[in-house]
């Protein structure tokens, strides 16, 4: 007699189906939980600190954003007072981000709370946190304020009350905008959420993970937050340029304005939600623009910080000169005979960042730019995402029958996917290079390259290096796109690749600004720039290798001399081919404060520039000593307060609060979970199926060893 000859299983069908869909259903609750949606309230905006308690959302509104800008002359001071209050019965820490401008000198923090004003005092940052966390455990109130990107800052508070005020004011030099004969100033009040390509490394990721709760995850402020909700932004500016001004404009914002002598004040029309940058233009009457401007400033604005680490040792009464140079070339007329023909390589960006009004915006001015092509010239188009398609293979003679075929290309180019920009620059760089660019006639093409983003990445370093390594002989330019574009990404990436920037923040602004970026690049007004003293000695300057200037745009210099060696400097270049130069006798120098911020801070973003993975050691440990003899917040340092007398006893409990931020105006988003289009990978679909497939697994196994309820085990047996 055989005992067993076969088994097989025989189950419940109604338990099983019911023990199997109850499986998928704590998976999937499981998977939706995880996700940063499921616990993000959709009332929560930018200025608002966030925090959760019994899986409940509790907020504490922001009151009020207040933000004072100084100008005077081609110099802008400002300060930015954020004012929070806790409502809350709870002890909060709170983090919060913000942007500012990329050329921003950060250099004072001031944290208020209550009838308390504790002054930042800079430190390492690795130095930093540990004071601060140390405060926080302690029961102290404490601040900290950490650069996350060039643009991007994060600030910390620990141990705010219940019911307690908290104030944080912060300043900041800059220089302002010239070009066109027109002076411009912007400040960005939005953040778009960035893109990490696969390769990005994990410090970049983690960088930029502080800086927001959930970038693909995010209130659409555009069309569900009112004036009384969320951020809002009161803007007082007092302008004293020198002169008189023949308008002010302000692109994107409505604003009140008065004059008194040659002082204009200008405020915003009430509040304004921060869901997209200011800018802000004014013009001199005619006779009234600067050709030449310098500012001097003797000895430092703030005395050195010490680190103990460091054998860094400063003078407390440095004598030494900063100055600030601004230089506008002579207008160069190009005769049409004169005019070289172009490969002009147009690259777009149609990633899910750039939906909405950005992608209208960036396939207007691709059609503008296409119109404005000549016979002498070629061109091509590339659009990416996390895949790249181009127009031709090879660059295509600008004649009416490729024109259609362009604009028909351009027609169907829509906003989704990833943002891979890598593939992107070196196919425009180094792909779709040809061996001699030639035109129709034979003739020799300078060659251009037009790269039109919003700049929602984080691998800037990577970019930058790819752009030094490829650009050859040809110029890179930069377009931003949409009312919040990475400006700082955008600007210096024009710098590496020898070309300039321009912001489009309106579908009106497309047309002008294209066909003055087209007539401006026809060609270099000064190349091979210099700076030296009369007697053949080089000082100080920042940025050491300075782009080529194109036409209406001044030069910037910022230079260190010792007070004993002030004496005039030569700026040098080439026009047209033919050596020109130019004395600086600095006999109307102006004084004014904040330019050593300046030297330092240009200093800085020289050496970060073209930081790679052999000199970073190096770089860090120059820009830390930078930030410490100027009190800058940078990279390397941060500005941290504490408040030397404790005031929570239960700071183990004390709860820790987030900043959810504001959609930039005009980006589309998702209508079910207001859900980013596809600016990042898939990677919720792909834990969901991953967390269903290892159920699946699970039961296999539970089925395989009769583990499964209802279950039943048969014996057969044959006699």
């Amino acid at each position: 007699m055989c005992w067993l000859s076969r088994m097989s299983c025989l189950s419940n069908p109604l338990g099983y189906q019911k023990w199997f869909i109850s499986v998928l259903l704590v998976i999937f609750t499981a998977t939706v939980q995880a996700s940063p949606s499921g616990a993000t309230d959709e009332d929560i905006t930018q200025g608002t600190l966030v925090y959760f308690a019994k899986d409940k959302v509790i907020q504490a509104l922001a009151m009020d954003t207040q933000v004072s800008m100084d100008v005077s002359g081609l110099l802008n001071r400002v300060t930015v007072k954020q004012v929070f209050i806790n409502d809350s019965d709870q002890w909060l820490n709170g983090r919060y981000v913000f942007p500012l401008p990329e050329n921003a000198a950060v250099d004072s923090m001031q944290l208020r709370i209550g009838d308390k004003i504790i002054a930042g005092q800079v430190q390492p940052k690795k130095q930093a946190i540990k004071t601060f966390e140390t405060a926080k455990k302690q029961g102290k109130q404490a601040s900290l304020l950490q650069q996350q990107r060039r643009n991007i800052f994060t600030s910390e508070v620990a141990n705010l009350g219940p019911h307690d005020q908290l104030v944080v004011e912060l300043s900041y030099q800059q220089t302002l905008d010239f070009n066109d004969g027109l002076f411009s100033l912007r400040f960005p009040m939005a953040i778009t959420p960035r893109y990490h390509p696969d390769n990005t490394s994990n410090k970049d990721k983690q960088a930029l993970a502080i800086a927001y709760i959930d970038p693909t995850v995010l209130p659409n402020t555009v069309a569900e937050t009112s004036n009384t909700q969320g951020i809002n932004v009161n803007m007082q500016i007092t302008i004293d340029a020198g002169f008189t001004l023949n308008t002010i404009n302000s692109l994107y914002h409505p604003i009140k304005q008065s004059v008194s002598g040659q002082r204009y004040t200008v405020s915003f029309e009430g509040k304004q939600i921060a869901d997209r940058d200011f800018v802000l233009q004014w013009q001199a009457d005619v006779g009234g623009l600067p050709q030449a401007a310098t500012f001097y400033q003797t000895g430092k604005t703030h005395s050195a910080a010490v680190n103990p680490d460091d054998n860094i040792t400063t003078t407390a009464g440095d004598q030494s000169v900063y100055s600030l140079v601004m230089l506008m070339p002579p207008s160069v007329e190009v005769s049409e005979q004169h005019l070289i023909g172009r490969e002009l390589i147009l690259v777009i960006d149609t990633s899910g960042s750039m939906s909405g009004q950005s992608i209208v915006q960036a396939k207007q001015a691709l059609q503008f730019a296409i119109a404005g092509l000549r016979d002498i010239d070629t061109f091509n188009i590339i659009e990416f995402n996390q895949d790249i398609s181009l127009l031709s293979p090879v660059p295509l003679t600008a004649n009416s029958h490729n024109l259609g075929l362009a604009n028909r290309f351009i027609s169907t180019l829509e906003a989704d996917g990833g943002t891979e920009m890598a593939p992107a620059i070196q196919a425009a760089l180094v792909d779709t290079l040809q061996t001699e660019s030639v035109n129709a006639r034979g003739e020799s093409l300078l060659r251009q390259v037009i790269f039109m983003t919003d700049g929602a990445v984080s691998n800037e370093q990577q970019l930058y290096q790819l752009i030094s390594d490829q650009l050859g002989d040809s110029r890179f330019f930069t377009v931003g796109i949409g009312s919040a574009p990475n400006s700082d990404f955008m600007r210096r990436a024009a710098s590496m690749g020898r070309g300039t920037f321009t912001y489009i923040g309106k579908e009106t602004e497309v047309k002008q600004k294209i066909e003055q970026l087209l007539t401006k690049i026809e060609q270099p007004v000064l190349t091979n720039i210099g700076l030296y003293y009369l007697d053949g000695s080089v000082p100080d300057y920042w940025p050491s290798t300075i782009s080529d200037l194109y036409q209406n745009e001044p030069l910037w210099v910022s230079i260190k001399s010792p007070s004993q060696l002030l004496q005039p400097i030569i700026v040098s270049g080439n026009i047209n081919g033919q050596y020109w130069q130019q004395q600086l006798d600095f006999t109307d120098n102006k004084p004014a404060r904040g330019i050593d911020l300046l030297w330092a801070n240009a200093q800085i973003t020289a050496l970060e520039l073209h930081k790679n993975a052999a000199s970073g050691p190096r770089v860090n440990k120059q820009v830390e000593a930078l930030g410490m003899q100027y009190h800058l917040v940078t990279s390397q340092t941060s500005l941290v307060a504490v408040d030397v007398t404790p005031v929570n006893p239960m700071s183990d409990t004390t709860i820790n609060a987030n900043v959810q931020s504001h959609l930039p105006h005009g980006l589309q988003v998702g209508n079910q979970a207001q859900i980013l289009p596809q600016t990042s990978t898939s990677s919720r679909l792909w834990l969901l199926i991953g967390f269903s497939l290892l159920g699946l697994g699970i039961l296999h196994f539970l089925w395989l060893r009769q583990r499964l309820p209802g279950q039943v085990l048969v014996i057969e047996a044959n006699v």
